[in-house]
């Protein structure tokens, strides 16, 4: 009697499968199941990485998260079809022998039902059977499809998290290496940092936006690493603003709003308190480039103001594994 009734906790899976699914490649974020599998992985990457003392570790944290979600979403359907089938007693037999399958045998019917592979030495019994393998054998059509519009993106959003990450890189790196390379080489001053980069931090707010998992996702070089260029930037973004006696440069704030609004969805991904403010810079380094910058007391007065923002920067740079020195100087 509990066996001919297995067939509803085989369709809550196959169902609860599908709708991640889509969540996660069609929707803006990811699914609740992606959400539940994504946090236990990524946390086994960095108490790995914890105790071995590699940060390189954290690098492997998105080639993880992928696969797993794809498996995890693989099992549920599977275990969910196997569920449904093994509920028909007797409703799927041999092909040439004609005897009953056995719990692995609808297993292996299903696994390659859903792989379409459609090898046939088992076959269903009754048309009603027959036309739930054929549905099988859409749903993981369907799976398929659907995991690659997932994972393919992905994987383009993290190449071009990379590509930012190496472009602010080149430029200095650091917060005051971005600041003194705009003001003595671009053609445009630091106008022209703005103008770069402003295109980038639009997409990049999207791509989070879209996969809010890519914070999951490290890089092994720190010159690769979005968590030690994103900092960077709106640090320089705000010195520029509040510490250099100029006006600010046009299109300033609606760079730092993009860069606000990356911060939101980063929030909504871990939460909690973000650490300490970092301390105040060292202004020496602009003031003997020959920048004009203001007095210190005024500096710190607005850097103080920025106190939870730049706590929140601060943590997601030491999530991926840097000190904030290296951001700063």
């Amino acid at each position: 009697m509990l066996r001919a009734l297995l067939w509803i906790p085989g369709v809550v899976l196959i169902v609860a499968a599908l709708l991640d699914v889509l969540a996660s490649s069609l929707q803006s974020g990811e699914g609740r199941l992606a959400w539940m599998i994504h946090r236990p992985l990524y946390a086994a990457v960095r108490w790995l990485a914890g105790v071995t003392g590699r940060r390189t570790l954290l690098a492997w944290s998105g080639s993880l998260l992928v696969v797993g979600t794809f498996l995890f979403w693989a099992l549920l359907t599977w275990v969910g079809w196997a569920l449904v089938f093994w509920s028909g007693q007797g409703e799927l037999v041999g092909s040439s022998t004609g005897t009953p399958a056995d719990p692995w045998d609808v297993l292996y019917f299903v696994g390659y039902t859903l792989a379409t592979l459609g090898l046939g030495d088992l076959k269903p019994l009754g048309n009603g059977w027959r036309l739930l393998t054929d549905v099988a054998a859409l749903n993981g059509f369907f799976l398929f499809t659907f995991a690659i519009s997932f994972i393919v993106p992905t994987a383009q959003a993290q190449a071009d998290r990379r590509i930012v990450a190496l472009r602010l890189h080149s430029w200095g790196g650091t917060a005051q290496g971005l600041i003194l390379t705009a003001w003595h080489d671009h053609p445009e001053g630091l106008a022209g940092l703005i103008g770069d980069v402003r295109d980038d931090l639009n997409a990049l707010d999207a791509q989070h936006k879209n996969t809010p998992a890519l914070f999951r996702f490290h890089d092994r070089h720190p010159q690769e690493s979005l968590e030690l260029a994103l900092p960077a930037l709106d640090e320089a973004l705000t010195l520029i603003e509040h510490a250099l006696d100029l006006p600010p440069p046009r299109g300033l704030r609606i760079l730092r709003s993009s860069i606000s609004s990356v911060l939101d969805t980063y929030r909504r991904v871990y939460g909690g308190r973000a650490p300490v403010p970092p301390p105040f810079p060292d202004l020496a380094p602009l003031r003997a480039a020959g920048l004009p910058v203001r007095p210190d007391t005024e500096v710190h007065a607005a850097l103080a103001a920025l106190g939870d923002r730049r706590s929140l920067l601060r943590a997601m740079t030491e999530r991926g594994g840097f000190d904030w020195q290296a951001v700063e100087t």
